[in-house]
């Protein structure tokens, strides 16, 4: 699986690049990820030029009551690739956008920059789970 991730930030601070930087190695045997970092007005141009296929997934990610146990999460990453999705990209801290799924990691009020590193986090526990391999809780 191939994953996304923008980030509504010109640059992460140095603590949560480096969290991100650790999760992305850790991720590397699983899947591919690359983190965009876009500020919002550089976003709309940039986007215009994307072209996401019929395979690509794309989530907001907010905060919010609904959020998902790791196991569940993981099971909905399972069902992405069972039916044919190669691609999934992450918004996070954008405006609300109607036309994106939302995935909600917290209920509390994140950073963009640490928003980033929870879902790095979630993706790795993700696929620990989904390898039968022990994750610490």
């Amino acid at each position: 699986m191939n994953y996304s991730i923008y980030l509504n930030t010109k640059k992460l601070n140095p603590n949560d690049a480096a969290a991100i930087a650790e999760y992305s190695k850790r991720l590397s045997a699983y899947c591919n990820i690359k983190l965009i970092c876009k500020p919002m007005k550089a976003l709309e141009p940039f986007l215009m030029k994307q072209a996401f296929s019929d395979h690509t997934c794309c989530y907001q990610v907010l905060a919010g009551t609904d959020t998902l146990a790791s196991e569940a999460f993981a099971a909905n990453l399972e069902q992405l690739g069972i039916h044919g999705t190669s691609a999934v990209t992450f918004f996070i801290g954008y405006p609300v956008c109607t036309s994106l799924s939302p995935v909600y990691l917290s209920s509390m009020e994140l950073s963009t920059g640490l928003s980033g590193v929870v879902l790095y986090e979630q993706l790795y526990r993700s696929y620990r789970i989904l390898n039968h391999q022990p994750y610490h809780k």
